[in-house]
């Protein structure tokens, strides 16, 4: 099976270069205009920054043709406004303001000039504003009992030294003590004695940084203590729970009232006392499971509570049966169990069945009590391919719950062995006679095959030899034997037919000739091997079929690749006559992809040199598994050469789409690939819904250091690329859902910009992260220009062992952890672009490649990833265990699912889907597929319909598993708007299907 475990096109990295062109001119030259034509504007990069922060800033200077720049001041209400570095640069070239080291009392609005060298009285101006430190402490007021304790955070914001806040307790005696203290939490407990009267204690968070700013929590201890026992309990639906309330400091013995949340519908409170009460929960079990809060109020001091918690489980079923899944041939059975909880009506289960091609088979009983056993029974009718029959569980008492198994029921499947052999047309009875045997599998009762012999589709026989007997059962052999001449087509199909499913057929290729030399079989193909190891030897067995002794000089290997394959053998120098020899092959494939070759053998027969044909592929091992690579080809470089611009395809989305990068630095972990204790420092792009109406710069597609440096890593000049973004545009309001990307091995985070933009353009924000040094490059805002530490696979040099591809995706899962850990803090801080406009509760993992890798493990690993997105990826290892969350599988050019793509289906437990798109390469679904435009394999679709399928089966996925949407058509089987999209729904089975011809 192919596998690509890098962005194979690191072009991928692709970004917008500016490319600065001159033209020839004739002698006159047109005078300089005046300097009072000079006009200066000013950009900054960002609004705002904290003390001792950098904002990189350019001048742009026009009508100034001695190109003398600008000289930088600052002002603002203070004396400290801080300064720009250096203090004059050329128009266009990046300079930094430098914000002052210690925090401002308050916001301070800071003015940066840029005045002309040439004309000093024509400037301009960009604000930026340096933001005052603020404290919050959470809660704000709290309730504590004696002898209770409570946590309480604190957050600073804009505070450089991340230097936190000290705590303080106000009274400072009687008022209880302070424990746990930390920069950003503390713990308050409560004194031991309730006071006398209530007390009110104050707890102050203070900044170290700045000890102006702070912030309180004010704590009320009232007069008792109320205490419940228990303090939890389950009661199922129509049952009851007692409790007893404990009153400490109540002299009158006034006890306590009882109340229960929420008012409505969570049952009742029965022979309520000052000291007890009885708990009923509600009749009917609740569809969901309910909690209930039980409080028992003091009389004395109504400040003093406690509370029980109560939860009503909700109905629940379950299943259990053989193996998971469970696999039968047709007709057979498998046993079923369903068990139901929290049912007071023991009423038990109804059983249907369901799946996406009848007939699906049938369970006996249809309704069963809890635990009693059923038996789901296979239909008798062959599936055309393994059927995945879903078999479900509704309890009768509420018909909302039910749980369900999947049980495959297996399809035939025929195998020929040899599967081919070239055989004389001369040769005595004996040697002419050729077996072949058919493995048929899943074949219940053992009908067997028929034989047939056709070339093309006509039936050929006797023309083309003759088959006895015609039918047998697996595993017995049928004999060929060949005509007495050779007919016009040399080439006989020897095809095996299942009885049980006629649809099911393999056949032998079998290749007649007027020569001696007879080989069984014809060809070797030797599967998939890691570079630099040999395979198990195959060997082809030579037989002399002539009268006379054969005579044979040579034996070689020929071809594409001879020298990834290695041959001995038995026939130099001759072989008699209806005597044999053999010749073993073994493959130690020196590269990564496909080799070819053939066995050259030359005699002194008709026909002579005799070629047995070679193959295999070549792989490198990712965490354990063999996988094929790609790499950028001349034909790909060819075509970006050719270009000059070129547009990212317009996004199909109703919306505009903003875009800005935001540096994040995980100040809680060390980066793995320094030593000196660095902080891990990442760029995330974003692309959002944005709101364009105060105007749109464009947006570049990268870093023109980045591009440039592609360009030298591949020896051409890459093209200029327009995107359809607005660069820091305001994003649209609203709580839009989240797509966290990963890209591919060494690639960049811009890698797929066409269809980030669409996703944006529909409302979605993505959050692309560039794995610093990973990624073939990253240029920071102060200037870093990081390369990767593995090199890449634009230029000459890349690393492709198992230890490096382990060590990139540990460190990827770090960064999108982290990653997500900011996404809620832009959406929480008031200083963040995004404030309140992410759907924290509705976060996708998506990735390509070895990304693909890392997103499904992320999603395992992270329960604020609701979804995941696996495009043409590394299938992960046994570590990966079931998931419910949904996932898409997005793969490229399969013509066979391969098993450990078929484990990773059986182990996808909720919502699943695979769309292949056939014909395609591990670089269709990036921005390549339109950059190399007609050279990256698209199938029969073409570049436009292919980003349109990828774009939309996307979308399709998302809308319906973060924003609950309808499901699409697209979801449901195959379409007649991307007939070269093959997709697998929920209900059935990979394993070991070929792709479905496809008749939308």
């Amino acid at each position: 099976m192919k596998r690509t475990i890098y962005f194979a096109v690191a072009l991928l990295g692709l970004t917008l270069g500016t490319f600065i062109t001159g033209c020839g001119g004739g002698p006159a030259i047109a005078a300089p205009p005046p300097n009072d034509a000079i006009t200066v504007s000013v950009s900054a990069s960002i609004p705002t920054v904290q003390a001792a922060g950098m904002v990189p800033i350019t001048a742009t200077v026009n009508s100034d043709p001695s190109n003398k720049g600008v000289a930088w001041s600052v002002s603002c209400g203070v004396s400290q406004c801080g300064n720009v570095s250096p203090s004059s640069s050329l128009s266009g070239a990046p300079a930094t303001y430098n914000a002052p080291t210690a925090p401002p009392p308050s916001d301070l609005t800071v003015t940066i000039k840029a005045t002309a060298v040439a004309n000093t009285s024509k400037s301009g101006a960009a604000s930026v504003t340096v933001s005052a430190i603020t404290i919050s402490a959470s809660p704000t007021t709290a309730i504590v009992q004696a002898t209770g304790s409570l946590a309480i955070t604190a957050v600073v914001n804009n505070d450089p030294t991340n230097s936190g806040v000290t705590w303080a307790i106000s009274p400072a005696s009687g008022a209880g003590t302070l424990s746990n203290t930390s920069t950003s939490s503390v713990t308050y407990h409560a004194p031991n004695t309730p006071p006398t009267s209530a007390l009110v204690v104050t707890i102050t968070a203070t900044s170290v940084t700045d000890t102006s700013k702070s912030a309180s929590v004010t704590v009320t201890v009232p007069t008792v203590v109320v205490s419940v026992a228990p303090t939890t309990a389950t009661v199922q639906g129509s049952g009851t729970q007692p409790f007893t309330a404990t009153v400490q400091g109540d002299p009158a013995h006034k006890g306590v009232t009882w109340s229960l949340s929420p008012a409505s519908g969570a049952g009742s409170l029965t022979n309520p006392t000052t000291t007890a009460v009885t708990y009923n929960a509600p009749s009917t079990p609740p569809a969901n499971d309910l909690t209930v809060t039980v409080t028992a109020t003091s009389v004395a001091d109504p400040l003093a509570s406690s509370s029980a918690i109560v939860t009503v489980p909700a109905i629940a079923v379950s299943i259990t049966n053989g193996p998971q899944p469970p696999r039968v041939q047709i007709g057979g059975t498998s046993s079923i169990t369903a068990t139901v909880a929290n049912d007071p009506s023991h009423q038990g289960v109804n059983w249907t069945v369901s799946c996406s091609g009848a007939p699906c088979g049938s369970v006996a009983p249809t309704s069963s009590l809890s635990g009693a056993a059923v038996t789901y029974t296979a239909s008798s009718t062959p599936p055309p391919s393994d059927l995945d029959v879903i078999i479900t569980a509704t309890s009768v008492a509420d018909t909302s719950k039910a749980a369900s198994a999947i049980v495959t029921v297996l399809a035939v499947t025929v195998l020929v062995s040899p599967g081919s052999a070239l055989i004389p047309v001369n040769a005595t009875t004996q040697l002419n006679a050729t077996k072949f045997t058919a493995a048929v599998g899943n074949d219940p009762n053992n009908k067997g095959v028929s034989w047939a012999l056709t070339q093309g589709t006509t039936a050929c026989s006797p023309g083309c030899g003759t088959v006895a007997p015609a039918s047998t059962g697996s595993g017995a052999a049928t004999t060929y034997t060949a005509p007495p001449t050779v007919p016009a087509n040399a080439m006989v199909t020897l095809t095996a037919t299942s009885v049980t499913d006629p649809t099911k057929t393999t056949g032998a290729t079998i290749t007649l000739t007027v020569g001696t030399v007879k080989l069984v079989p014809a060809n070797l193909s030797f599967g998939t091997v890691r570079v630099g190891a040999t395979s198990l030897p195959l060997t082809t067995t030579l037989t002399n079929t002539g009268a006379g002794t054969l005579n044979i000089s040579a034996v070689n290997i020929a071809g594409a690749d001879p020298g990834d394959f290695f041959q001995t053998n038995t026939c130099i120098p001759s072989v008699g006559t209806g005597n044999s020899c053999g010749i073993t092959v073994t493959f130690k494939p020196t590269v990564k992809g496909s080799r070819f070759a053939n066995v050259s053998i030359t005699d002194d027969s008709a026909g002579s040199p005799q070629l047995v044909g070679l193959s295999g592929k070549g792989c490198v091992i990712i965490r354990g598994k063999c996988i094929t690579t790609a790499s950028l080809n001349l034909a790909v470089q060819s075509a970006l050469a050719a270009k000059k611009t070129s547009v990212v395809p317009r996004p199909s989305g109703p919306g505009k789409v903003g875009t800005r990068v935001i540096e994040l630095v995980d100040s809680t972990r060390d980066d793995p690939y320094l030593a000196n204790g660095a902080k891990r420092d990442l760029l995330v792009r974003f692309w959002y819904p944005a709101s364009v109406a105060g105007g749109c710069k464009p947006a570049e597609y990268t870093p023109p250091m980045v591009w440039n440096y592609f360009s030298q890593l591949l020896g051409i000049s890459l093209p200029r690329l327009t995107t359809n973004s607005c660069l820091n545009a305001p994003i649209t309001e609203g709580a839009h859902p989240v797509v966290v990307f990963t890209h591919g091995y060494t690639g960049t985070f811009t890698d797929y910009t066409f269809l980030f933009e669409d996703l944006a353009s529909r409302g979605y924000v993505v959050a692309s992260v560039d794995h610093t040094y990973e990624a073939t490059a990253v240029d920071f805002p102060d200037g870093r220009f990081v390369k990767s530490v593995f090199g890449s696979h634009l230029g000459k040099t890349v690393r492709n062992d198992e230890e490096a591809f382990s060590f990139a995706v540990s460190v990827r899962l770090g960064d999108l952890k982290f990653v997500v850990n900011e996404l809620e803090r832009l959406n929480a801080s008031p200083q963040s672009p995004f404030l309140g406009q992410l759907d924290m509760a509705s976060v996708a993992v998506a990735g390509h490649s070895i990304g693909g890798l890392t997103a499904l493990l992320s999603l395992q690993q992270e329960p604020r990833f609701r979804a995941g997105i696996f495009i043409d990826g590394v299938v992960p290892d046994s570590v990966f265990s079931a998931t419910k969350k949904p996932v898409l599988i997005l793969t490229a050019g399969r013509e066979q699912w391969g098993e450990d793509e078929c484990r990773l289906w059986g182990e996808l437990r909720g919502p699943r889907l695979a769309v292949n798109l056939r014909a395609s390469e591990h670089v269709t679904p990036t921005d390549a597929v339109w950059l190399a435009k007609g050279v990256i394999k698209t199938g029969t679709a073409g570049t436009e319909k292919t980003v349109s399928a990828i774009r939309d089966y996307i979308a399709a996925f998302l809308d319906v598993n973060l924003r609950g949407k309808p499901v699409d058509p697209l979801l449901d089987g195959p379409s007649a708007d991307y007939p070269d999209a093959d997709v697998t729904t929920p209900t059935r089975s990979l394993c070991g299907e070929a792709m479905p011809s496809h008749q939308p």
